[in-house]
Formats: C-alpha cells, sequence, structure tokens
C-alpha cells in the first residue's frame, strides 16, 4: 500500500478529528466520515507523488482512484445528508492547489505550504464537530483555529532543531510565534486554553539548538506534547 512516511501527518490526521467528534458528542456518522476522511488522507500521498514526479503516474493513479473510490463511498452519503460539509470541499480544493504550487516551485518545506497542509488537516476536526451538532458554528471554527496554531508551533519547533537549526534568525521567530500563541486564548476568552499551549512554548525556548538532536527523540516529544495537548484541550473545551 502506498502510505504517508511522514509520522507526523498521522498525529495531524487523528488529533483535530477526535477533538471534533468527542467535544461535539459522538455518534455514528462520525465512524463514516471517519473512514471518508481517512480514504481522502491516503488519496493524497500517491496524488502528491504524480506531481512531485510525472514519470510515478503510471503505478499512482491505480491507488488514486481505488483510495478516492473508497473515500467517496463513505463522504458522499454523510455530506447528502448534512449538505453543510460542502464549505470544507470548497476550503479544500483551494488549498490543495496551494500544496502544488509550491511542490511545482521546489518549495514544499515553506512555511506557506506547512501552513496549508495544516488548515487541511483541521478541517477534518470541524467537520467532525459539525456532524456531531448538525450545522457550522462559531465552536467549529474555534476548534479550527485552535489545531491550526498547535500545528504551525510545531513546525516552528521541528524546522528550527533540524533545517534551520544554524538560522538564529528563525529560531527568534519560532520563539515570537511561540509568546504570541499564548495571548490567543485570551483573545477568544478562554484563557485556560494557554496551559494547553504553554508546554509548546516551553520546549521551544527550552531546547538547545548548539547541537543536533535525533529525529527519533523530536518524534517522541512532539508526539508526548500533542497528547498532553489533547487532553487539556478537552478539559477546557468540553
Amino acid at each position: 500500500m502506498v502510505l504517508p512516511r511522514e509520522h507526523g501527518t498521522w498525529m495531524m490526521f487523528f488529533l483535530p478529528y477526535l477533538l471534533g467528534m468527542i467535544l461535539s458528542g459522538p455518534n455514528w456518522l462520525h465512524l463514516f466520515l471517519l473512514i471518508g476522511w481517512f480514504f481522502i488522507f491516503l488519496t493524497s500521498t500517491p496524488l502528491l507523488n504524480i506531481i512531485r514526479k510525472p514519470k510515478l503516474k503510471k503505478d499512482m493513479l491505480p491507488w488514486v482512484l481505488k483510495y478516492s473510490t473508497a473515500a467517496i463511498l463513505f463522504t458522499v452519503p454523510i455530506i447528502w445528508m448534512q449538505p453543510i460539509l460542502l464549505w470544507g470541499i470548497f476550503l479544500l480544493l483551494p488549498l490543495l492547489f496551494v500544496s502544488r504550487y509550491f511542490i511545482k516551485k521546489k518549495q514544499e518545506r515553506s512555511l506557506w505550504n506547512n501552513l496549508s497542509g495544516i488548515l487541511i488537516f483541521s478541517l477534518g476536526g470541524t467537520a467532525a464537530y459539525i456532524v456531531g451538532q448538525g450545522s457550522l458554528t462559531k465552536e467549529a471554527i474555534l476548534l479550527l483555529c485552535i489545531t491550526t496554531l498547535y500545528f504551525m508551533s510545531s513546525a516552528f519547533y521541528v524546522k528550527s532543531l533540524i533545517r534551520e537549526r544554524k538560522n538564529p534568525a528563525f529560531k527568534r521567530k519560532s520563539h515570537i510565534f511561540h509568546l504570541l500563541l499564548l495571548l490567543f486564548p485570551l483573545l477568544i476568552a478562554v484563557p485556560w486554553m494557554t496551559i494547553a499551549y504553554l508546554p509548546s512554548v516551553c520546549k521551544d525556548f527550552f531546547t538547545t539548538r548548539k547541537r543536533p538532536i535525533k529525529p527519533l527523540r523530536i518524534g517522541i516529544i512532539e508526539i508526548i506534547n500533542g497528547i498532553v495537548f489533547f487532553l487539556v484541550s478537552l478539559f477546557f473545551l468540553k
């Protein structure tokens, strides 16, 4: 099977969706939406591989067709029952074009491309919230913002440890972003959510950039931080 290789994408897939499902009240539709969303997620890997290397089209196209067919089978009935979910498609398509643009420009590691991908994953959480509530609410939009900012903080952090480790300017940008992250809960009148972001801020400020850190260790740190963020968010947003 053609599967995503980046471990971080699995966290970005499951965390927003589970938050949206639990916070809105789980029901049987969530299972079908999860399966459909999962196959949409899988479709992206062979599809982007084709864009990166057109010569792989012969090998990747069958997987695109298989995954997308399964995605359609599970998502169309839910969209039929809750047409409000169509807004997600209108948002998803331009974000996919953004990813295509950066691939063609050989700039996949751009933070703007990271933001586009993170928004796509966060939309899964918003869709799950809509399925639970039956409508697009301000809480669903709030969840989109909360998860997007969290994963952008991870993008800054990981880049500052690997590709931009020797770039002091990027390190400062990462610190500034994380400090602003603490202000966001105050702006949305959920001050206690600051606690959910606090571990991200601490690891960004206290992790050394003077020597390289093994990717496995960085991955473990991110998994632990993601679990903490998930649990604290459930506590304060429930």
